[in-house]
């Protein structure tokens, strides 16, 4: 996965899938179209959207909108996440001509977190597991029930959270916002082998370097550095499985000037040396 724009392949009839997830390794920074909910079916969990970190519990439901920029930081204890990912033209056909059409799709464009013990947490959770159970039976007529309770999520959201107004300048600046974040992705994606200096990718997007490293870190919760260093040891993960390049090889490939600080990094982020994660993940 690339650290920017995710493209999801979803049909066009039914733009939704599901999938599980466990918390033993990083999700770098990341947006995408589609909305996500997370449901956490065991352990503890840590997001982050834009500026927000969020701590889910067993139980918690996290909703991200379309066009968010998340990530998941590596869990020391195994967790295992519900992550359900469709797009808002799946009510289109419904509700085309409704004045609901106004209303549902921005009700999906913000984060919002669901604890246990609310009547929001209830209803939704309720929905949520008849999805899970309808998806991974995939009886006839699986996909009709699974529109019916995205419908009732949407309706539950409608009836009981706040609704927001946005402007068209508010859209705007949400926008340029992405776009900017999207380019430096784009830019740590293409350059992440070579040496990156602050300057030169604060320019590719117009930036000084005090005003990009305040940008970077109130759009993602994290600095810079930290974030490059995350996404070269996600790169260097998958090398030292797939390929049969010598780890000294791997780190210079990911970026590291220095094995020793390729070697720290990798143990604090991955939780073992580069050695140990090939032997236990080396096929």
């Amino acid at each position: 996965m690339h650290g920017s724009f995710e493209k999801t392949v979803l049909e066009s009839e039914f733009p939704f899938r599901l999938f599980f997830n466990d918390g033993y390794s990083n999700t770098p920074h990341h947006w995408h179209e589609d909305i996500e909910i997370i449901y956490l079916v065991e352990g503890t969990l840590k997001a982050c959207i834009n500026r927000d970190t969020y701590d889910l519990t067993q139980g918690d439901i996290l909703i991200i909108g379309g066009g968010e920029i998340h990530c998941f930081f590596k869990e020391k204890k195994f967790s295992n996440r519900a992550v359900i990912q469709f797009r808002t033209s799946i009510y289109d056909n419904f509700l085309s001509g409704t004045k609901d059409t106004k209303i549902i799709k921005p009700m999906w464009n913000q984060s919002i977190h669901l604890t246990m013990g609310n009547e929001i947490h209830a209803l939704m959770e309720r929905h949520i597991n008849e999805i899970i159970n309808e998806y991974s039976k995939a009886e006839e007529g699986y996909k009709l029930i699974i529109k019916a309770r995205l419908y009732d999520l949407a309706g539950i959201l409608i009836r009981y959270m706040p609704k927001q107004s946005y402007s068209s300048e508010d859209l705007s600046r949400e926008k340029e916002r992405l776009k900017k974040m999207d380019s430096v992705f784009q830019y740590v994606d293409t350059n992440y082998q070579e040496r990156i200096d602050l300057d030169d990718i604060s320019k590719s997007i117009g930036f000084s370097k005090y005003y990009f490293t305040k940008f970077f870190k109130e759009n993602t919760g994290v600095t810079f550095l930290d974030y490059l260093n995350n996404y070269r040891i996600k790169k260097a993960e998958w090398r030292i499985i797939e390929e049969d390049e010598t780890i000294a090889e791997i780190a210079y490939n990911c970026g590291f000037n220095s094995i020793k600080t390729f070697n720290r990094l990798f143990k604090n982020i991955v939780g073992c040396t580069p050695m140990k994660y090939r032997r236990d993940n080396k096929n």
